[in-house]
């Protein structure tokens, strides 16, 4: 069946005339509808209809021109706005902040002036203000250099083509219409003058005739209007599966993914559960910026490496994305693991790879390593200028060497968007006509501006829906439309006045937003134009946003609207799970341990078991860690470290307290500043300037604190240190632990005294009432399997230096009558964990605080526990 949109533009390609449209969106879809209209008609074959978007149009008729050596070269957008730079930069310092937003707003400026063919001479002649001067002088500059080499921009095309065609250097064709254009202005209305002066017949497209009153709905907020809008649509492809539906929302670049989400809660509910023909299901016209696709975040990334290094952020991103060197990830993350126990520091290719690479042996790890040794290399083949052409080149060879955008196969999108950054080196290679040579530096800071610069979306499917911004939807015709966000505060939008442009020139120009009135005026053509794009239009605007109350626009009043039902809000998808019986929670009980099964995380996995089973799995047998955040200074997890490291180095030797107490002052001052600085030889190793200083004020307050810690060693009963970091092997019930004991002491009376060190907040051993809180000394004197005369906690911070336990050794508050048939119940109490844990326990402690049990609520459910409970 014969579509009933376009039915204008068959007729307008007859006899050899063409369309030309505003933008290549709308281009594209009206060559779309050309061909379904061939095939309806039975066609097999065709030729290409001359549907070209007007930029397009353009640089056809330059191309086909007579004498084309007389026409002036035309720099690409990226090539003008450098020049553009160029010329401010000699009015203003180029390291002025804010110059890059400067250069850009002038830009688009002068760009406008030549739509509405604003001379430069008037210009100047209306400026006043010192920032009108400053533009007028740049525009002056930018002007005078066009002329001298012979160039054009984009903005003085038209001009170019009209002088072209009317002195009959390029032929028009028969008969134009353009389509989608809201606003002429005056270089293209001079263009459509030149053409009519040759024979050629111009026209706009004509609008559908509305068949029915266009609706209008009010919603409470933003949310209940898109989702009723995802219903409606749904609605409509329930009657016709074929129809094509558009939801157009206003200022859609500000949220484009957040309008799209709440589309799709009333268009397919639980979309977030149906794959990604589902999350496809709303296709919205708004693209992002180039430099915002991973792929090519990790390219800028790379090329910044090369040139400077890269903080351990940074480094991390490289580390966990596949679009680099093997697809395999396990060791890069294992690497990362080990970077971001480092502060936060600038990591150069070389001390990169001299610190981590010795330590990788499997294939992933040593991929990436070999990668960054190839970036190190290249650094010394940077260090001169080049072309942007030449530099295109290296940066393409840059990438390959270390097998960007992944070693995978590309998808349809990931290989769009490789072609994308092709094109876009490519028109970084261009820039040579205006800059001939550059730095490296220099060029990926160019680079990494135009990437910003670009708007890409894929092609892909329409989707079930498109979601289109108010000016995208310019020119298109629909089957059903819902034009969302018809409130005062949008319905006419804000004006945007051209800036650094008399007001005066604006107004006697006729310029966008020169006046409230052409403000108003154009708000109602566009509106006007979206409501007859679709024979069943329906409006909608909201009451409140962002806690301001709104008010209908009164551009409504302008028009005669159907009184009708609102639309039903269907609401959050999630909320109408609630309360469902045929929802079955699968009990999935874990396996016991296996025979070789290696649980990890020692004794503090025990410990774990006993506040709450479910972290021990977790933790212990799934292995899952948290990855340590990046500090800009010592992290405490770092500092901890040192402190560790610190009092292994002091007591190395394994003395007795009697010969501690015998140290002399010197010579505790030598003892402990040589444990604090081997302890700090690997941080010092890696450390920048600014980190070596933060390492000094570390040392100082270490060296207080190990004194401190002598102090109160000397304080205590008689002592020999026995042990230092043991490693002990613990295997009950089939749970294999590893283990490592920080302290083991002799007592007078030959039992041991085991000591673990803490360094952050005091922890206690026991609470108030003297009952056990901590199993990890229990699970160590277990292990230990000798007499054990007592177990402390040894606080070690520059707060305090504290040791709490029970037994002998002097650290207990709690006095304990039967030390052995004490220790023999809570080592019953550690057989209890020990057994649960192999059995596959799992529970969960409703007990614990909402802090507590934060790192594992989502696994846990434990609000949801909660609440059944």
């Amino acid at each position: 069946m014969p579509s009933s949109k376009y039915v204008w533009l068959s007729a307008a390609l007859r006899n050899g005339g063409e369309v030309i449209t505003a933008s290549r969106r709308l281009s594209r879809e009206l060559r779309q509808a050309y061909d379904a209209d061939q095939l309806d008609r039975g066609r097999e074959a065709w030729l290409t209809p001359p549907i070209w978007s007007w930029s397009d149009w353009l640089s056809r008729q330059l191309a086909a021109a007579s004498e084309p050596l007389e026409i002036p070269v035309l720099l690409d957008s990226h090539s003008a706005e450098l020049l553009w730079e160029q010329c401010l930069a000699q009015h203003i310092a180029e390291d002025l902040p804010g110059f890059t937003s400067l250069a850009r707003q002038t830009f688009d400026s002068w760009q406008r002036l030549e739509e509405w063919r604003v001379s430069v001479a008037e210009l100047t002649a209306a400026a006043r203000s010192q920032d009108e001067q400053l533009f007028a002088a740049t525009a002056r500059d930018y002007a005078r250099k066009l002329r001298a080499n012979r160039w054009m921009d984009m903005g003085g095309k038209a001009a170019v083509v009209a002088t072209l065609i009317a002195s009959k250097r390029c032929l028009p064709p028969p008969s134009i219409v353009l389509a989608g254009f809201d606003r002429i202005n005056p270089a293209t209305a001079e263009v459509i003058t030149a053409i009519e002066g040759q024979g050629c017949r111009a026209e706009k497209s004509p609008s559908p005739s509305l068949q029915k009153k266009p609706g209008l709905c009010a919603y409470v907020h933003l949310e209940a209007e898109m989702r009723a809008a995802g219903r409606w649509a749904r609605e409509r492809l329930d009657a016709n599966p074929c129809a094509e539906i558009a939801i157009v929302v206003p200022a859609l670049d500000a949220d484009a993914s957040g309008v799209a989400r709440l589309v799709k809660e009333g268009l397919v509910p639980g979309w977030q559960f149906g794959g990604p023909k589902f999350a496809a299901a709303a296709n919205v016209s708004y693209g992002r910026k180039l430099v915002e696709y991973p792929a090519v975040v990790v390219a800028m990334l790379v090329l910044r490496w090369i040139q400077h290094g890269l903080n351990s952020r940074e480094v991390g991103v490289l580390l966990r994305s596949r679009c680099i060197a093997c697809d395999d990830m396990g060791s890069r993350v294992r690497v990362e693991s080990r970077l971001r126990r480092f502060p936060d520091r600038t990591w150069s290719p070389a001390v990169f790879q001299a610190h981590f690479a010795p330590r990788e042996e499997r294939a992933d790890a040593r991929t990436f390593m070999g990668c960054v040794a190839t970036l190190a290399e290249m650094q010394d083949q940077i260090r001169h200028v080049a072309s942007p052409g030449e530099w295109a080149e290296r940066i393409d060879q840059l990438l390959a060497a270390v097998f960007w955008p992944g070693p995978a196969t590309l998808d349809s999108d990931e290989f769009q968007l490789n072609n994308r950054w092709r094109e876009l080196l490519n028109e970084f290679a261009r820039l040579q006509i205006v800059a001939p040579t550059m730095n490296f530096g220099e060029a990926i800071r160019r680079l990494n501006a135009m990437a910003s610069d670009v708007l890409y979306q894929p092609e892909s499917g329409t989707g079930l829906v498109r979601v289109l911004g108010s000016l995208e939807a310019a020119g298109m015709e629909f089957d059903a439309v819902w034009i969302s966000g018809l409130d005062a505060s949008q319905w006419p939008a804000k004006a945007n006045p051209t800036k650094f442009v008399s007001f005066a020139l604006q107004r006697k120009h006729g310029m966008p937003d020169a006046t409230p009135a052409d403000t108003l005026s154009f708000a109602r053509q566009v509106l006007g134009g979206l409501i007859s794009s679709s024979n069943e239009p329906i409006l909608s605007w909201v009451a409140t946003r962002d806690d301001l109350e709104l008010t209908p626009s009164g551009l409504l009043e302008e028009f005669t609207l159907e009184s009708i039902q609102t639309e039903i809000d269907p609401g959050w998808f999630a909320r109408s799970l609630i309360g469902q019986d045929e929802f079955h929670v699968e009990t999935d009980t874990p396996p016991a341990i296996g025979d070789a099964e290696q649980v990890r995380g020692g004794a503090y996995t025990v410990q774990r078991q006993y506040v709450e089973p479910l972290s021990a799995f977790v933790l212990g047998r799934l292995g899952v860690r948290s990855l340590e955040t990046i500090e800009t200074g010592l992290s405490a997890s770092v500092r901890g470290n040192i402190i560790h490291h610190a009092l292994h180095n002091l007591y190395a030797h394994k003395p007795s307290q009697s010969e501690i107490a015998a140290w002399s002052n010197e010579d505790l001052i030598n003892r402990v500043g040589s444990a604090v600085d081997m302890a700090l030889a690997e941080q010092h190793r890696l450390g920048d300037e600014l980190h070596r200083r933060l390492l000094g004020l570390e040392r100082n307050r270490l060296l207080q604190l190990l004194q401190d810690f002598v102090a109160a060693e000397c304080m205590r009963e008689e002592f020999a240190v026995v042990d230092l970091e043991e490693k002990l092997d613990y295997s009950k019930f089939g749970v294999n632990l590893g283990l490592r004991v920080d302290r083991i002491d002799r007592l007078v009376d030959g039992e041991m005294l085991i000591i673990d060190y803490k360094t952050g907040l005091p922890k206690h051993f026991l609470n108030g009432s003297g009952d056990l809180t901590d199993l990890q000394l229990v699970v160590y004197a277990a292990a230990h399997g000798g007499p054990i005369g007592g177990l402390a906690l040894l606080n070690v911070d520059s707060r305090s230096v504290q040791g709490k336990g029970a037994g002998a050794g002097g650290f207990g508050k709690h006095p304990v009558d039967d030390w052995p048939a004490t220790l023999d119940a809570w080592r019953a109490e550690v057989d209890r964990s020990l057994q649960a844990l192999a059995g596959g326990d799992v529970r969960v402690n409703l007990m614990m605080s909402v802090a507590e049990s934060r790192p594992l609520a989502i696994l846990s459910r434990k609000e949801e526990l909660l609440r059944a409970n």
